[in-house]
């Protein structure tokens, strides 16, 4: 099988390239399969992130276009099928192969961003609702988030494919990684960290009113890391110029919280740095309204022994029912839950930082188990494509 994997398109910086630079590989090592050919965009710098010399029978392109352009008809006429792993924003593609798309999360839907409007809104429904509607499979992440397709799209949704993928996107290594020492040195000694990009539905404004009234902020502050978390340094009358970023700098201000004592936000950090800045946090809290089949940085730290706390949301109780580890819940629309969760955590820590440990070991798929399933569908929809099943 030659597959071509679409994604001309921005995805997301954090967890979306993550799942693509660990799927992409264990595509290619699975059985009969002769090509896997990713076009994507070259802001994402793809290249960088996997070792293609191990994978020849792996290409990818950077490419911008149109795949109705002849360059973009060029790159799918010796493949069987299409993968449109990120169909969040662009228009709908028909092709005269079987499709399939990875629907991530329906947060944009469930939880409106501020200041859109309601056109925005229905266009963005629209647009999905022609993916979910006319590729040949759709794949979610969690039974949850099928059950926000079919409660968005309607009834035909039940044919939805899920496969979770929550499983830690990187190998951990206990006590063998250092952080690299220009790093070490933003760090503080002890800290609670918080992986994400900023967008809203992630929550940093009930997670900055909670930590503002956390009596251990000065001996334990908060660490920020991820997609434009940089921005968060302004001081006014410097304000970000991106939609809501303003908003919490207004919010840090206001409960004047300072920058590296209460609070350190890191921007990116590299990939190599990731698992030792979680395995050293004293916690990882993750205070999202909205995750699509889980979260990566959850996964990561439980299998680094690194305690957690967490919203209670439907699709994280579903990710969690893999692990022994004890959990922290809050309600992630309360300050004063989140509140209380960082106190409970500070008051037992020993409780759960040895709940955690023990359950560095539950057994968690392996990341060829999923491309297995994912060649799976696509195998499916060929046969089902061309009249076969």
């Amino acid at each position: 099988m030659r597959i071509l994997i679409w994604c001309a398109n921005l995805i997301s910086l954090g967890g979306g390239a993550r799942l693509l630079s660990n799927l992409l590989p264990a595509m290619a090592r699975q059985n009969d399969i002769d090509l896997v050919r990713l076009i994507i965009s070259p802001e994402t710098k793809f290249k960088d992130r996997i070792e293609l010399s191990s994978y020849p029978n792996i290409e990818v392109i950077y490419f911008e276009g149109s795949l109705q352009s002849p360059s973009g008809l060029s790159f799918l006429s010796d493949c069987h099928v299409v993968y449109f792993f990120w169909p969040h924003g662009p228009e709908y593609q028909q092709v005269d192969r079987p499709t399939i798309c990875t629907y991530h999360d329906t947060t944009v839907l469930d939880f409106v961003p501020p200041y859109l409007s309601g056109s925005t809104i229905k266009k963005y429904w629209e647009i999905s609702k022609a993916w979910v509607e006319n590729v040949t499979s759709v794949i979610v992440s969690s039974q949850y988030m099928k059950t926000r397709l079919i409660e968005h799209f309607g009834a035909h949704c039940q044919n939805t494919v899920v496969i979770p993928h929550a499983i830690s996107p990187a190998k951990p290594e206990h006590g063998g990684t250092v952080i690299s020492s220009d790093l070490a040195a933003r760090l503080p000694a002890a800290y609670i960290v918080y992986p994400s990009n900023i967008s809203p539905h992630k929550n940093h404004y009930n997670l900055l009113l909670a930590y503002s009234k956390f009596s251990l902020r000065k001996k334990v502050p908060l660490v920020l890391f991820g997609y434009l978390t940089q921005h968060l340094r302004n001081v006014p009358p410097d304000w970000p110029e991106l939609q809501s970023l303003p908003t919490l700098v207004s919010l840090i201000k206001r409960l004047d919280l300072r920058l590296d004592e209460d609070f350190f936000p890191l921007g990116f950090i590299r990939d190599e740095d990731v698992m030792p800045v979680l395995e050293q946090a004293k916690a990882l809290i993750m205070p999202s309204m909205s995750e699509g089949g889980g979260s990566y940085p959850v996964e990561e730290a439980l299998r680094l022994g690194t305690p957690v706390l967490c919203s209670d949301i439907p699709v994280m109780r579903e990710h969690m029912a893999n692990h022994s580890a004890e959990i922290v819940w809050f309600d992630p629309e309360s300050p004063d839950s989140i509140l209380q969760a960082l106190e409970s955590m500070t008051l037992n820590y020993d409780h759960f930082k040895q709940s955690a440990v023990k359950g560095i070991n539950d057994p968690s798929e392996t990341w060829d188990d999923i491309a297995q399933k994912y060649i799976h569908v696509f195998r499916t929809s060929y046969l089902k494509f061309h009249g076969q099943l």
